[in-house]
């Protein structure tokens, strides 16, 4: 019989942030329970989806002999209630069956071990980096920013996953974070960072959002590793490794002109505009309608089948030629509610062109933009 002490909390919330990884159905069933690999004074856990594994350890109070299996999921429902205190794992080395105490009671559930063999090796081994491999770092605000800032503009359909994903474009001073999915796109440039190399990833979106969750909490560097298949996400507490997203993506920059019509305007009062208007549109189409005249932005919507319509105007900066575009209305919401900037720019050229969102103040070491497909005007 083996028996472990563990925090309650430390146990729970790293399960919590690993337990995101795990397929609800796997191809593998072992694979929708954690492993545990407990080795002296370390617990590591293990959660994968087969393509992305991610991975955490525990230090133990006491050195322990070596035991791998597959701790299911249900664990977390028993977690969730108790309160924070140690925790006291007895678990039989032979059937791995598990009863947890605290200090108010024992709990002897259905929560059994999976025996996964001796070394863990019916439980799927993460992918493995080739010798061929590049590595540099970044602190966690820039990565946290360069998949907050993008991964809403990722692309949903399987058929195209090139475009499910955010590029990572390196070179050796600057780094590039792309997303698109045809009608939006948003780029994010930060300079003054130390690669030493040109090169460039795919990140697929799934781990991308588990990443999120996990930048939040660390201000701390963070090292990432990958050759032509994997990549490898090394923070002070989780390491995850995953499939990169393999092909060529799109030029970015080439469906990116300069607009000649710029106005400035305050993003809350145009996002605020946005969002009444958009409850007039068509149901089908969402379609608002952008008129720029001389300092304002008439924003309006219709919905002929319901005899519905909406129209207010919003104060800016603008002295160009007159102009009439339209775009779907929950698209021009998302960028808006992405961009930090309080004053943005709104760049146009004419009904059939992308528009171009971007800060009317970038940061020398950092910029942003967002182009929005317009719809057609009928």
């Amino acid at each position: 019989m083996m028996k472990l002490s563990i925090s309650r909390n430390e146990l729970y919330n790293k399960l919590a942030v690993v337990q995101k990884v795990i397929a609800s159905k796997s191809a593998v069933p072992v694979a929708e329970n954690f492993l545990f690999r407990i080795e002296g004074n370390i617990l590591k856990i293990v959660a994968t989806d087969l393509e992305t594994t991610l991975s955490t350890s525990i230090d133990l109070e006491q050195n322990h002999g070596t035991l791998v299996f597959a701790m299911p999921q249900k664990i977390m429902e028993i977690l969730k209630e108790l309160p924070e205190q140690m925790l006291s794992f007895d678990i039989d080395e032979q059937n791995f069956k598990i009863v947890l105490q605290n200090e108010s009671g024992t709990y002897n559930g259905d929560f059994m071990g999976v025996d996964v063999g001796k070394d863990g090796e019916d439980f799927p081994r993460p992918h493995e980096l080739s010798t061929d491999t590049q590595e540099f770092s970044l602190t966690s605000e820039v990565l946290l920013n360069g998949i907050s800032l993008t991964a809403f503009a990722t692309s949903e359909e399987e058929a195209r996953p090139i475009m499910t994903g955010i590029l990572f474009d390196i070179f050796d001073h600057n780094i590039t974070f792309v997303a698109t999915d045809s009608h939006k796109l948003v780029k994010y440039n930060v300079n003054n960072v130390e690669i030493g190399f040109d090169s460039s990833f795919i990140l697929p979106k799934k781990p991308a959002l588990t990443l999120k969750n996990i930048l939040g909490k660390t201000d701390e560097k963070i090292q990432i590793k990958f050759d032509d298949k994997n990549i490898v996400f090394v923070m002070p507490e989780f390491e995850m490794i995953c499939r990169q997203i393999e092909g060529k993506y799109p030029n970015y920059n080439a469906v990116i002109q300069q607009n000649p019509y710029k106005a400035i305007v305050d993003k809350g009062s145009l996002l605020s505009a946005v969002k009444r208007v958009k409850v007039f549109a068509n149901q089908g189409t969402g379609l608002i309608v952008f008129k720029l005249t001389n300092n304002k932005i008439e924003i309006s919507a219709q919905d002929i089948d319901f005899s519905t319509s909406a129209h207010e105007e919003v104060a800016c900066q603008y002295s160009d030629s007159d102009i009439e575009i339209g775009f779907k209305a929950i698209l021009v919401e998302e960028m808006l509610s992405n961009m930090l900037s309080s004053q943005i720019t709104l760049e146009l050229a004419d009904p059939s062109r992308a528009g171009v969102i971007v800060p009317f103040e970038n940061d020398e070491d950092q910029s942003i933009l967002m182009l929005l497909m317009p719809m057609f005007l009928s």
